[in-house]
């Protein structure tokens, strides 16, 4: 039997005919569900921001808990290694703009110029929602004019063209601290060919890396600060050495070559050709060391066998004969 859901007679009748319909629908969402603003938001097709003002509307009319509305914790999505520390959002609900607000906006060319960018990126002509979303990644999320519309191009190129996407891309980018063109691209860089050199390395490049193997790929770039082509030798030393994938063991690798200050390739090359001089010593060395306290080596006895350790006798067949012969006569 399907659990069930209780709803107030008062909500019924007060509530239900003035209310939106997106936010009657997440309030029964919510209910039904429960779950992150991410997840409500997939569940309806709706955007998440819209699902943030829900719950602030009903926070505020009585019918949820304060614990209920607010959102939850949104994981780490692709940041760059040295914004460690996440910027909270400057509120839970995303502001809405009339028209008249947007085209007061609109007079800086800043903006005008953005939504005409964002226009021919999406292909298409934008709506008042579109340019209201738009316009809060700056006003509400803090995000730059230049940095919203690199966010639209990234977007863009890996094949998303739906506002709740790129609203979701935005949220992430806000609590990442990326504010400046050049954090931006940076970030780009490290998504687009980062971690697909280093997958490919491992021989898995058609996927992009899970949370833990992001933040190991992110610490040998920013951390170690090595260069991606050592990053990608050392991956597929990895496989060779062990016949699988290994984050952990490939880190131990690039740890090394970091305490060694290695930087370029000859610099690998180089410490290769000490380890191995050194082994071989390592290994001369030892072999003189068991000589010397060896003594010299006597030759074995013969082996006793009493099949042919015997004295062979010396045979007279002339005097047999003779001796054969005198027994006879005397039969």
């Amino acid at each position: 039997m399907a659990e069930e859901i209780r709803i107030s007679r008062d909500f019924i009748e007060k509530e239900l005919p003035s209310a939106p319909p997106l936010y009657v629908s997440v309030y029964l969402m919510t209910l039904a569900c429960g779950g992150s603003s991410a997840v409500i938001a997939e569940k309806l097709g709706a955007l998440e921001s819209d699902v943030l003002r829900a719950w602030a509307y009903w926070k505020d009319r009585g019918f949820l808990q304060k614990t209920a509305a607010e959102p939850a914790a949104k994981p780490k999505t692709g940041s760059i290694a040295e914004l460690a520390t996440k910027k909270p959002l400057p509120a839970s609900s995303r502001p809405d703009y009339a028209p008249a607000e947007l085209a007061e906006y609109m007079k800086h060319q800043e903006v005008r110029r953005l939504f005409e960018s964002a226009s021919k990126k999406l292909g298409k002509f934008l709506s008042q929602q579109d340019m209201s979303l738009l316009f809060s990644f700056h006003d509400w999320l803090g995000l730059p004019i230049d940095v919203i519309d690199l966010l639209i191009s990234y977007c863009v190129s890996n094949g998303h063209h739906g506002m709740r996407y790129i609203e979701k891309v935005a949220l992430g980018w806000a609590e990442e601290g990326i504010d400046t063109a050049e954090k931006a691209a940076e970030y780009i860089e490290l998504r687009k060919t980062g971690f697909r050199v280093v997958l490919r390395a491992f021989g898995q490049g058609n996927r992009m890396p899970v949370a833990a193997e992001e933040s190991y790929i992110k610490k040998w770039l920013k951390e170690y600060g090595l260069p991606l082509e050592l990053v990608q030798t050392a991956c597929e030393r990895t496989v060779l050495q062990t016949g699988k994938p290994s984050f952990p063991y490939a880190d131990s690798i690039l740890r090394q070559w970091r305490d060694a200050g290695v930087k370029t390739s000859a610099d690998i090359a180089a410490l290769d050709e000490a380890f191995a001089a050194k082994k071989a010593g390592n290994a001369q060395k030892s072999s003189e060391q068991k000589l010397a306290g060896e003594a010299p080596r006597k030759k074995p006895a013969p082996r006793q066998n009493k099949f042919i350790n015997y004295t062979q006798s010396e045979w007279d067949f002339a005097e047999i004969e003779r001796l054969e012969r005198e027994q006879r006569r005397k039969r």
